[in-house]
């Protein structure tokens, strides 16, 4: 079967390379919305999880707290984290 092209629900954007982006809600059921890498944080929702992080400080304010423009606590966390594993000094030594 074929699966529906999904594009970005941004007004006036044809990008089909989107995120699905979802809103927590108190029944536990998500409403979901689909914005291309451009529009997520426009929308409130983080470039790569999808969630609704509109309201946090560090989200909306992510680049006066020296963080990543679009991107929420939890996905920045987990980038540095996986990029401090090849930033250390030792670790091209074992090609030389």
């Amino acid at each position: 079967m074929n699966n529906p092209v999904i594009k970005c629900q941004h007004p006036d954007c044809k990008s089909t390379n989107v995120t699905e982006c979802f809103y927590p809600t108190e029944s536990g059921r998500e409403e979901k919305a689909y914005y291309c890498t451009d529009h997520t944080p426009l929308h409130g929702f983080c470039r790569l999880c999808g969630q609704f992080w509109t309201g946090v400080e560090y989200f909306e304010f992510a680049i006066l707290h020296d963080g990543m423009g679009g991107v929420c606590e939890n996905c920045e966390a987990e980038l540095r984290e996986d990029l401090d594993d090849y930033e250390e000094d030792d670790y091209f030594t074992d090609y030389l």
